[in-house]
């Protein structure tokens, strides 16, 4: 029988972050930029890392990012990755249910940002089955050296 569990992201499965990001986003973070990241959510409570386990296996990731700006806070999910094997499991629903209920319980937020490659088809059906539009925007990014 399988434990089947979404939690916060354990120290002890950074490595296994790097691996799914780097997998699934072709994404090569360096180790010392994850652990950074972890740091700051289990300072910052606007910065939350959830995982999901298989087993005490982490097999998938959402990011969410809670930005206080003059004009009101803006929540941004990134980063939801599952490893393609554990793909069509009903995970990323999991996921991206688990932020939404900690944004639900912030009044003072009434829009998700979801950022997505253009490329991920079918990561975007999913994304419309649960509610998002993807159709009005378009982000814009700029590399500085």
């Amino acid at each position: 029988m399988r434990n089947e569990i979404v939690s916060k992201i354990k120290e002890k499965d950074l490595v296994d972050v790097q691996k799914i990001l780097l997998t699934v986003f072709n994404k090569d973070l360096e180790y010392p930029q994850i652990r950074k990241y972890y740091n700051q959510s289990m300072r910052n409570k606007n910065i939350h890392l959830y995982g999901y386990y298989i087993n005490d296996t982490l097999v998938g990731t959402i990011m969410l990012d809670i930005a206080v700006l003059p004009v009101g806070k803006k929540a941004t999910i990134w980063d939801l990755a599952v490893l393609e094997e554990y793909r069509n499991q009903g995970i990323a629903t999991k996921l991206i249910n688990k932020v939404e209920d900690i944004i639900r319980k912030d009044k003072d937020i009434n829009k998700i940002w979801l950022f997505s490659n253009v490329k991920r088809e079918d990561a975007h059906r999913l994304y419309k089955k649960l509610g998002y539009n993807g159709n009005d925007n378009k982000a814009f990014y700029k590399i500085l050296n």
